[in-house]
């Protein structure tokens, strides 16, 4: 069934990117488990062994014109992890360490909703190819 799942995921972002001209970038994370990562223009979709995530890019920028970093603010929520489910909201930082290659890190303040009201940070880090 987990395969499925991220068959169909991956089916997704590339028809997405042929048929819609989407911006699209594959990769993997630690981000709450090992999970295969996929950013379709404005979303970050997060697919782990347990678990899945979905973000919404709000408001992306760069520090500077002369180097290759660029940061992120985003929002959204995740389901699955430790039979959980939540929201979060993501702050991170993306380098562009080679053509089509980003490396990128971020910490995401969570509210989990599950059993009863818990706030904590988690962090991710993950590379990503842009097609």
């Amino acid at each position: 069934m987990k395969k499925l799942f991220l068959v169909s995921v991956l089916m997704l972002a590339l028809s997405l990117s042929s048929f819609a001209h989407a911006a699209v970038k594959l990769g993997i994370a630690a981000d709450m488990d090992l999970s295969i990562v996929a950013q379709i223009d404005n979303y970050n979709i997060v697919v782990g062994d347990s678990g899945f995530a979905v973000d919404y890019l709000v408001k992306t920028g760069t520090f500077n014109n002369t180097t290759p970093l660029s940061w992120y603010f985003s929002g959204g929520g995740w389901a699955g992890w430790n039979h959980g489910y939540g929201v979060r909201v993501p702050v991170g930082v993306s380098w562009e360490f080679a053509k089509a290659w980003d490396l990128y890190g971020q910490v995401q303040p969570v509210a989990n909703f599950d059993d009863d009201f818990k706030l904590s940070v988690d962090g991710a880090i993950g590379v990503r190819f842009a097609f």
